[in-house]
């Protein structure tokens, strides 16, 4: 079993370096490629160049595409050099992962051949599990309700239907529909399959787009709950979007999803424009008061 790992950096060097050098030392991975994602920051790849050894290549996207984007370049890139894995591993720098998660993860692909895409439970940087590990498919009402604070309120009840319980997670391999793509290993063959990401979307609703794809194909996603990573809080997005910056690329990547994917009418299209208006206008209060508490 041949695994290669595809690590995408945007202006985060220090968290990649010391995440690959960790990595690099786990005897299951055979190939890590780090993809600098066009940094705007002084001698990006410069500096991740000293991570390369036999194990590891660094090297720069032609443009910064976002998330799928850079994964897909950094696979098509180790295509293109003839090289061949049965598996790969997608991962944000910001994350802990263990040699014994990813063996079990290993050990999900090869003993059940409908599993297309596993990764262990996910912890924030306390080591406490984090809600969304995995969640439901995205529907065109629970998408609605998440387009504003009001409504969030409202059909609180209604939003949490979309995720999976902490009595879910006492399962110790649970199946579930869609998984963060802070770190998921997939078969290659699937990848292949599904023609990669679909790197129409720079930032959200990724693995979501997977999981439509592989649910079409009848293919299993899996969560590993006896095994963990951890993932400090999403701080790569946080360092280089403005909170109003990823609400607007949240909303174009969910207008997208949604008409791609789940097929929307012209009318709730409609209703998602008109949300995205309105959170708008709540945002003109929202950022205001975040900054105030966190002085």
């Amino acid at each position: 079993m041949k695994l290669a790992v595809i690590v995408v950096n945007y202006n985060d060097v220090e968290e990649t370096l010391n995440y690959v050098k960790k990595i690099t030392e786990y005897e299951s991975i055979n190939r890590i490629v780090v993809v600098d994602n066009m940094s705007t920051t002084s001698n990006a790849l410069e500096n991740l160049k000293v991570l390369e050894n036999e194990k590891v290549i660094v090297i720069s996207s032609e443009k910064n595409g976002g998330y799928s984007y850079g994964n897909n370049y950094g696979i098509e890139y180790l295509t293109k050099k003839g090289e061949q894995y049965d598996y790969y591993i997608i991962s944000n720098p910001d994350i802990e992962v263990s040699e014994e998660a990813i063996k079990a993860c290993l050990e999900e692909l090869d003993q059940n051949k409908k599993t297309a895409l596993v990764a262990p439970r996910m912890l924030n940087g306390e080591g406490k599990p984090i809600r969304r590990s995995a969640w439901k498919f995205r529907t065109f009402f629970r998408d609605v309700i998440h387009s504003s604070r009001i409504l969030e309120i409202l059909f609180y009840k209604k939003l949490r239907d979309g995720e999976y319980s902490e009595e879910d997670y006492k399962n110790s391999r649970l199946n579930v529909d869609c998984i963060s793509g802070a770190f998921f290993m997939i078969r290659k063959n699937v990848y292949d399959e599904i023609n990669g990401f679909d790197d129409n979307v720079f930032l959200f609703y990724e693995e979501d787009i997977i999981a439509k794809q592989l649910l079409e194909k009848q293919y299993d996603t899996i969560c590993l709950n006896n095994v963990n990573f951890k993932h400090y809080e999403s701080q790569t997005i946080g360092k280089t979007f403005s909170y109003y910056k990823k609400i607007k690329e949240l909303y174009v990547s969910k207008i997208y999803y949604h008409k791609t994917y789940t097929k929307i009418n012209k009318l709730q299209l409609l209703i998602f424009k008109l949300l995205r208006g309105i959170r708008i206008i709540e945002l003109l209060i929202e950022i205001p008061i975040r900054k105030i508490f966190k002085k």
